[in-house]
């Protein structure tokens, strides 16, 4: 469905970011016309989930969430996929604002204009990391079953 801008301008942009900050996944887009591919919209859950404000986090590549942890395979996917301008789907370790990890489930996403143009860069965060930790504490529990049994 396209929306027609022309109805009111200055209407959709308003409902459109009303709609993403209701979300409870974080949503970025990320502007390829610029040096470094900065975040130029974050929508409150992205504030939520990693403790950064607007103001913290516009203008600035999104990378900053790794912290240190730059040697992840799943970095390499992403870079090659915006380089190829594909989608793509990682879990990366990331960081919040108070240094505490978090597993970040990204589905990234070009948004293309009518030319075949990438506009932005579309990132759909999803904080996997009660999820991961309860898969872990399941395979340590299957461990010590399988340790009673033998």
């Amino acid at each position: 469905m396209d929306f027609i801008v022309e109805k009111d301008p200055g209407l959709i942009p308003q409902v459109l970011s009303k709609i993403l900050d209701s979300c409870v996944n974080g949503v970025t887009l990320a502007d390829p016309d610029q040096t470094d591919l900065p975040l130029v919209y974050v929508n409150k859950a992205f504030e939520n989930i990693t403790g950064y404000s607007q103001e913290e986090t516009l203008g600035k590549n999104c990378r900053f969430l790794q912290g240190t942890e730059r040697e992840q395979g799943e970095i390499d996917q992403l870079r090659e996929a915006i380089k190829n301008k594909k989608p793509v789907e990682v879990t990366l370790r990331n960081y919040r604002k108070n240094g505490e990890l978090f597993f970040n489930h990204l589905v990234m996403t070009p948004l293309f204009d009518s030319n075949g143009n990438v506009l932005y860069f579309l990132g759909v965060q999803y904080d996997q990391t009660r999820q991961i930790r309860a898969d872990e504490e399941i395979k340590k529990l299957n461990k010590r079953l399988e340790a009673l049994k033998n």
